[in-house]
């Protein structure tokens, strides 16, 4: 399942659902650097003209200001890929 997970407020509500009904999970956490993301969100406004106004890097950096790394005092299952 994919959902926005990126707080440790929005993780700690999918968590507790999980523990409630004891739902097996892996939190998959993609590590990437900006230089590496901006790089994909041009290539994307390349072949999605139509997302062009929304992918851009003020958005970006917006966007990622707000996120907070898991960690595994969450509570998580944590699978760290990468790139």
């Amino acid at each position: 399942m994919d959902f926005p997970a990126n707080t440790k407020n929005q993780r700690a509500w999918f968590k507790d659902i999980f523990l409630t009904e004891g739902i097996p999970h892996r939190l998959i956490y993609l590590e990437v650097d900006d230089k590496t993301c901006l790089e994909q969100i041009a290539q994307r406004r390349e072949t999605n003209p139509e997302r062009s106004q929304f992918d851009t890097e003020d958005v970006f950096r917006h966007v990622t200001s707000f996120f907070q790394s898991p960690s595994t005092d969450e509570g998580f299952s944590i699978e760290v890929i990468s790139r």
